[in-house]
């Protein structure tokens, strides 16, 4: 995702807005440790994840705001999710969403705290602050599924007057092979929780390529609290001319895979019988397995 890869910041760059801060940015920017917070004053974005971290500092050997954790957030995923810690951790491109929690502001902010040298992902995670003027941490969760984290470009959903969801991305690039994870996370309670994953895969080979792109959005749901969820992943299937000697290509053709999520009142959560996601599962599976 060229999102992602724009927000590795340059070391002189970093230092210098750390060391003399910076103007309020703009919902949805690539945020700096020493950016100012929007609405807050004197407070910047280092300030706020020191709130899970609280010895963040710049390290002068490593010229690198580092810090440490004896235990980390939980993910958001589960308990079977390996979730080492770095140590130490290393504090890079920030973001920040303002959203609606049961009708109260607030502030997502997604921190990149480094990478394990053991495990393919990073160490991402979501803080979920109130938006009072001296702002709490309410709740934390790892959001990181692969290496690089950033939020979606549609990074929030309306669900009902006064409630936002939010969208991460994590993706894994290698050469012409891109598998991507969406985590949509509900906050109700002010406790993160996973509503759904979606996974995509999208690959340019001698011969065909297949690229899927994700679309959310919400609907009125009549008689249930929160919106219906519908989302819908293109998959553009194509076969460029070309010789590519005796390289096996997959048969395949465009589709658009769908489903819908509707709340549960008795079961609190979001769910589905739509089956669209399981096929997508299985067409993956078959080209790229």
């Amino acid at each position: 995702m060229r999102r992602i890869a724009a927000a590795r910041f340059s070391l002189a760059a970093s230092l210098a807005l750390l060391l003399l801060g910076a103007g309020p940015c703009a919902q949805g920017a690539i945020l700096q440790a020493g950016d100012a917070v929007a609405g807050h004053p004197g407070l910047t974005y280092l300030d706020l994840v020191r709130r899970l971290v609280p010895d963040l500092a710049l390290n002068p050997s490593t010229h690198q705001i580092e810090g440490r954790l004896k235990t980390g957030p939980r993910h958001v995923l589960g308990k079977d999710v390996d979730n080492e810690l770095p140590d130490p951790v290393v504090l890079g491109f920030i973001e920040d969403q303002r959203i609606e929690v049961g009708g109260r502001k607030r502030i997502a902010v997604l921190a990149d705290l480094g990478s394990s040298p053991e495990q393919v992902a990073g160490m991402s995670v979501l803080l979920l602050f109130d938006d009072a003027a001296k702002p709490r941490l309410l709740d934390a969760a790892s959001v990181a599924v692969d290496k690089d984290t950033s939020f979606a470009d549609h990074a929030q959903l309306p669900l009902a007057p006064g409630d936002d969801a939010l969208i991460s991305y994590s993706e894994h690039d290698d050469a012409d092979l891109t598998f991507g994870h969406y985590l949509l996370i509900t906050p109700f309670g002010d406790h993160l929780r996973l509503a759904q994953q979606i996974d995509t895969a999208s690959e340019r080979a001698c011969g065909w390529s297949n690229i899927e792109e994700t679309t959310f959005s919400t609907n009125p749901d009549p008689g249930r609290r929160y919106r219906r969820i519908d989302v819908a992943v293109s998959s553009v299937f194509k076969h460029p001319p070309g010789d590519c000697g005796s390289e096996v290509i997959p048969k395949g053709r465009s589709a658009v895979y769908r489903a819908s999520f509707r709340w549960n009142a008795a079961a609190e959560r979001f769910e589905t019988r739509s089956d669209g996601l399981k096929r997508l599962d299985a067409l993956n599976k078959l080209v790229f397995q």
